[in-house]
């Protein structure tokens, strides 16, 4: 289950979005032929332009310099992730809940992520963000009070299963109690499959490219950690939903491509999920991670 900043991209894009690329790495060698070098700078140029044009639109929103921080979650995280997946997810039925949140970042916060900012309070004059009042001291004692501030984030745990089962958006209600013991709900330890059931980003940030960075920055964490075979995760789609009416109609159009949306970082659409967490109408996506780059012998 996922909510992003919904940004749309020109049909040709889709190469651009394929995480084991490495912009700077050009071969220029006397084997290696002349025009294609040339070709491979020109598309790294267009790439960094991109990215520039990505800061820039961020830049127009925030009162504050857009020096993105990104971080795996904490629990002492928790208090920011609860305020920005309530302003995400209009929906209650589609949000996790506070405490299913403390089980996740308590269980395996190695596997979710967080796109923080530096901000000084006194600078933001009548500007506010949902975080805000959650952020904490950058250091303790520092002159100006600044804070980091959640824009953006990424909350997952491990699955037995290739794709998102109901069990898996679930969590156990003695989780404090278990001790190590195994149980069928929540997080499996042991699973390859890392379930990506919450990506929020401030609504006050939707459009600006802040979820397209860190959908990209954790597909390659997850590729590089080694730690499973594959990314899924859930989403809606209106143009191939079944009569699914929704209680809030603004968000159909937001929804209508989210399968495409997924598939332009390299996600492949499964079809119609067996999930009917919120009540159903899911379509699976799922990512083949290729594992951390192998060392030369």
């Amino acid at each position: 289950m996922s909510n992003q900043d919904l940004e749309t991209s020109a049909p040709g894009e889709a190469a651009d979005n394929y995480v084991y690329e490495n912009d700077d790495a050009v071969d220029e060698s006397g084997e290696a032929d002349g025009d294609f070098v040339l070709l491979q700078k020109d598309l790294s140029r267009k790439k960094r332009a991109a990215k520039d044009c990505t800061n820039s639109r961020i830049q127009k929103v925030l009162p504050f310099p857009f020096s993105p921080n990104i971080r795996p979650l904490t629990i002492s995280d928790l208090e920011s992730v609860v305020a920005l997946e309530n302003a995400a997810f209009h929906n209650p039925e589609c949000r996790a809940s506070p405490e299913k949140l403390r089980y996740r970042l308590t269980t395996c916060p190695e596997i979710s992520l967080g796109v923080f900012c530096t901000v000084v309070p006194d600078q933001l004059k009548d500007w506010d963000i949902e975080t805000l009042a959650a952020a904490k001291p950058v250091e303790t004692d520092r002159a100006d009070k600044a804070v980091s501030v959640l824009l953006a984030h990424i909350v997952s745990t491990r699955c037995r299963g290739d794709v998102i089962a109901d069990q898996d958006m679930d969590y156990p209600r003695d989780w404090r109690n278990l001790k190590g013991r195994s149980v069928d709900v929540g997080h499996q330890e042991t699973g390859q499959t890392v379930g990506l059931h919450s990506l929020a980003v401030s609504p006050k940030l939707q459009g600006c490219g802040v979820g397209k960075m860190i959908v990209k920055a954790y597909l390659q964490q997850m590729n590089n950690s080694g730690l499973a075979s594959r990314v899924s995760l859930i989403c809606q789609d209106v143009g191939r939903a079944r009569g699914r009416r929704w209680e809030y109609p603004a968000l159909t159009t937001a929804f209508k491509y989210l399968v495409c949306y997924y598939e332009r970082f390299g996600f492949k659409h499964k079809g119609e999920s067996k999930a009917q967490f919120g009540g159903g109408g899911w379509h699976d996506m799922v990512f083949e991670l290729l594992g951390p780059p192998k060392t030369p012998l």
